[in-house]
């Protein structure tokens, strides 16, 4: 499933954390989808911005109404409500301000996209380097193995000392299968970001992460996140209902025009006998309560009041992530310095050891114990890299 990468030699090529994150931008659907929604938000704008639609009436008269000049037979009338002047184009500003709230958020998945492909990244990265010691760990047991068959030859050694090796020896081989196992968990997670088979093949490379300086990306994490240019189209958008708000307060103004078609009176003779009848119309709508009004304008400066403390809370979050890595990384890089002396230590121990049991055969169990130790620090320092390169991943989160 995974690049057989040396830890000892030249990394392989292979496919890097950024292929997948760029494969997760061009196929992920959750990104579509935000883009899709963004699009379908943006033409909500050419939905409010006509006219009402006109008003027509017919009238028939059944039993008809009598006029001076006769019955009236049946009635039109058209009318159509005339919007306050910049009352279309506050709502299309609104409508559009509105779309814009989402302009950021395939910014915002995108990040957080990133950051999911990388840790998985990072511990596909982790699971080779510890696969490759533990089969170094095997290659030591050969060696001290064939060792102990020639102690054992020529009367120096124990039997048990053998055994305690393919003991040694069974428990990783254990370990290694483990290893494959866990791999499956990050590798799906990664092929189902970018939009791959889920248990695709992933050829890794070894190299860690490279992270800005801290100012850098606490200068992003202040001023630069995407969230802050969504919270600052809210704010505008909530701006822009506060104007519509505005204008819906001012009164409604309604023109129309009626005609009405007259019979003529029988038997007599009258001046515009079965005349028709036009009438233009106005109608005015003028809202008395006004409170209402106030309410929504009051709503809307109380919302723009959370945005601002929802961005004080995000920059306070944002700083208090990137310390904590940075803590993290700087106690990982303590954690390796030790363990290095330590290995370094244990390295010159080691050496006499081999030469006493070369030459007289005696304390194998303690030979095996430090050749063991050896590798253990080996796999600790991997593990301290491994939490140095997690919380790396937190840190490209600002850049």
């Amino acid at each position: 499933m995974i690049a057989n990468c040396s830890l000892f030699s030249d990394p392989c090529i292979g496919q890097s954390a950024e292929e997948f994150i760029q494969m997760a931008q061009d196929n992920n659907p959750g990104l579509r989808a935000i883009k899709l929604n963004y699009s379908s938000a943006q033409l909500k704008a050419e939905q409010v911005d006509n006219y009402p639609d006109p008003s027509v009436k017919l009238g028939l008269g059944l039993l008809p109404v009598e006029t001076r000049l006769g019955a009236q037979r049946f009635k039109i009338g058209a009318s159509q409500q005339i919007p306050w002047k910049g009352l279309l184009n506050a709502r299309k500003d609104l409508a559009l301000s509105q779309a814009e709230v989402y302009a950021y958020m395939d910014e915002v998945k995108a990040i957080d996209i990133a950051f999911n492909i990388r840790s998985a990244y990072v511990t596909l990265q982790y699971l080779e380097r510890k696969r490759n010691i533990l089969r170094g760990k095997l290659e030591i047991l050969d060696t001290l193995e064939e060792l102990a068959k020639s102690s054992l030859r020529s009367g120096k050694g124990k039997l048990s000392n053998v055994l305690l090796i393919q003991r040694q020896r069974e428990t990783i081989e254990s370990d290694l299968d483990l290893i494959e196992k866990q791999k499956e968990a990050p590798t799906i997670m990664i092929n189902r970001w970018s939009g791959r088979t889920l248990l695709e093949n992933i050829d890794i490379e070894l190299d860690p992460l490279d992270v800005n300086n801290k100012d850098s990306i606490i200068s992003f994490a202040k001023n630069s996140r995407p969230e802050f240019q969504i919270l600052k189209n809210q704010i505008n958008a909530s701006n822009k209902a506060i104007e519509l708000t505005h204008l819906e307060s001012k009164p409604k103004i309604g023109v129309g025009l009626e005609y009405a078609w007259i019979d003529k009176r029988d038997g007599i003779d009258i001046s515009g006998n079965g005349r028709d009848i036009l009438m233009p119309m106005g109608t005015i709508t003028i809202p008395l309560h006004k409170g209402r009004f106030d309410a929504k304008r009051q709503e809307e400066k109380v919302k723009q009041d959370a945005i601002v403390e929802q961005k004080r809370e995000l920059i306070e979050q944002y700083m208090a992530e990137i310390e904590e890595a940075v803590s993290k990384i700087e106690y990982a890089d303590m954690e390796i310095e030790k363990l290095t002396d330590l290995k370094t230590i244990t390295e010159e121990a080691l050496k006499l050891m081999r030469t006493e049991y070369s030459s007289e055969g005696a304390k194998f169990e303690e030979l095996l114990r430090l050749e063991m130790e050896m590798i253990d620090y080996d796999l600790i320092i991997e593990k301290a890299r491994f939490e140095k390169e997690l919380k790396k991943t937190i840190l490209k989160k600002f850049e």
